[in-house]
């Protein structure tokens, strides 16, 4: 290294001694949640270790420059051209910056730098931007520059780099159109590349072009086959992010999914906290229902309770509440976790909880649900701006565990805000949103709330899309032939139902309906977003005999005999109980 003298055109050279790697990485480490190989290893923990590594490579590296000695220097001194700050130092500034403006500036004024430079300022971008400065920074000329300078070097880079950028390029809001240029220039060069990607490399690569909507079928072939060669060397995370990379393009494969879970399943030990908590989101964003796995999930995750973080937790219980895998004795373990940190929970991760109440539901802890509304309501009031999710899951929780009457004026100030905005594009919460509008019509007219004709259109045709959808699935079709040659007695009364698929009833659509008794059938899969205990709840007053299948009960039943006493009793049960 070298430093300059005050007033000179010359650097004279120091001994550099930088702080050790060990001094930092020593306080960073923490176990990872399983505990069987504890003493032979440790993992970086998730969530903490990552944001302290990005903080220190943000940051200038700190050196403690000792006093040259005189005879190192040839003739006393060591001429150096000026230009000795090269992209070591170009990198680190870029990362320093604090405003995304002067990362423009700066990469305008220094247009041939590396390209690990413009790597570092398409990050540092992707980091500083917000909703207020964003149009302005992807509309900026000096932006493009930046990209087009990027593409133009991607042939050149290795394996590691293309990584990188492709991460960088994922950090940005939404997509622009130059930065699906980059994506699929980027896409051109990957899938030439054969054999070069380590898992980690490849995972970063597969995400970033799922985020940017690169589908291709030459790239989706590359990641596929390239994942598959690697996939004894899959760790944790990078099985998680292959996952995600394949929901975000929309596909399925049975072969890698298999694969992949079952590597899941040979390293749970290795899972950190963070591992965990992705894990469950991905399963559950899929509808995987994988039950071998999730088991061994929640034991680790259940004995080990303290080592996840509230926002952890919050978003596990929400996970596993959209699986139908959290049973209400979780929920008082979840509570009893959250209790000290309760009060600094924020948005979206109040009404996670909320929605695992409900989901699970959790009347026993009706006075936590009420706490967590009235604690959603003060966050709403101190920033205004809560993301479309939130709200939809705050009313429909409110309607399912009841409490509309309690909160009134919060519920209809959550469905003014949601009414004002433009109904999205996916279709779980436009369906959890369908459930609310029923039940407003049905039970809640008297809050006088109008349902914009725009909401409305989208929710039935969300709702109607996957009825049409399920209705031919597998597990349906085993249901209607065991119902074909089902009977039984209640009340000493021999019974035999004739069920018909996707019927109406009142405003919802059923899974099964025999129209004789009146007994409908839903199934809790796990893909749907909502537990239909708020519908049948309100089919019941309709004068309909609502009956709920659990999902993973009747995956317990594993032969014809034992489906057809699961039936049986079940429905026995429904007859006898409203006599």
């Amino acid at each position: 290294q070298a430093v300059r003298k005050s007033g000179s055109d010359f650097l004279f050279p120091v001994i550099a001694q930088p702080i050790p790697a060990s001094a930092i990485a020593g306080s960073l480490r923490r176990p990872a949640v399983g505990t069987a190989n504890a003493s032979k290893r440790s993992c970086l923990w998730g969530s903490d270790a990552r944001r302290g590594l990005t903080i220190l490579a943000a940051s200038p590296p700190i050196w403690r420059p000792a006093v040259a000695r005189p005879g190192s220097l040839v003739g006393g001194q060591l001429l150096l051209r000026r230009n000795y700050l090269e992209s070591a130092d170009y990198a680190i500034s870029v990362k320093s910056m604090e405003d995304p403006l002067r990362v423009l500036q700066f990469m305008a004024e220094h247009p041939d730098s590396d390209t690990r430079t413009h790597e570092a300022a398409l990050r540092a971008l992707g980091r500083l931007t917000n909703l207020q400065n964003y149009q302005q920074v992807v509309e900026d000329g000096r932006f493009h520059a930046i990209l087009g300078s990027l593409a133009s070097r991607l042939d050149d880079c290795d394996a590691r780099m293309l990584s990188m950028v492709a991460d960088a390029t994922a950090r940005f809001r939404t997509s622009t159109p130059e930065l699906g240029e980059l994506a699929q220039r980027l896409a051109e060069v990957v899938v030439r590349r054969e054999d070069a990607f380590n898992p980690r490399n490849l995972a970063n690569v597969a995400i970033a072009l799922a985020i940017r909507g690169v589908r291709d079928v030459a790239t989706v072939e590359f990641i596929k086959a390239e994942a598959l060669k690697l996939i004894d060397d899959l760790e944790p995370s990078h099985c998680v992010v292959l996952l995600e990379a394949f929901r975000r393009w929309g596909i399925f494969d049975r072969q890698l999914v298999d694969l992949v879970v079952e590597r899941m399943s040979d390293e749970v030990d290795r899972f950190t906290a963070r591992d965990v908590v992705d894990a469950f989101a991905v399963i559950s964003r899929l509808g995987l229902a994988r039950g071998f796995l999730l088991r061994r999930l929640c034991t680790l995750s259940f004995e080990n309770l303290r080592q996840f973080t509230p926002r952890e937790l919050t978003k596990m219980a929400y996970s596993l509440a959209k699986l139908r895998f959290l049973a209400q004795g979780n929920i008082d373990d979840l509570a009893d976790a959250l209790a000290p940190e309760l009060h600094r929970l924020m948005g979206s991760q109040i009404t996670e909880l909320l929605y695992a109440l409900a989901m699970a539901d959790g009347r026993h802890q009706i006075e936590l649900a009420r706490s967590l509304v009235g604690q959603y309501v003060a966050d709403k009031k101190a920033r205004p701006i809560q993301s479309l999710r939130s709200l939809i899951d705050f009313a429909w929780a409110v309607l399912a565990l009841d409490l509309v009457d309690e909160f009134p004026e919060e519920f209809k100030s959550a469905l003014a805000d949601i009414f004002e905005r433009t109904p999205p594009q996916n279709r779980g919460p436009l369906m959890k949103l369908f459930d609310a509008i029923c039940a407003i019509e049905l039970q809640h007219q008297s809050l006088g709330i109008t349902v914009p004709p725009v909401w409305r259109a989208a929710c039935d045709d969300a709702d109607r899309f996957e009825m049409d959808r399920l209705e031919s699935s597998r597990l349906h079709n085993e249901l209607v032939m065991r119902f074909d040659h089902l009977r039984g007695t209640a009340n000493g009364t021999r019974w035999q139902l004739r069920m018909q698929r996707g019927m109406q009833c009142g405003p919802y659509r059923v899974d099964m309906l025999d129209e004789d008794s009146k007994i409908c059938i839903d199934i809790e899969t796990v893909s749907w977003p909502t537990s239909r205990k708020l519908k049948h709840r309100l089919l019941t007053e309709l004068g309909y005999r609502p009956l709920r299948l659990e999902y993973w009960d009747w995956r317990r039943a594993r032969t014809e005999e034992d489906q057809n006493i699961y039936l049986q009793r079940e429905v026995t049960n429904l007859l006898e109980a409203q006599r």
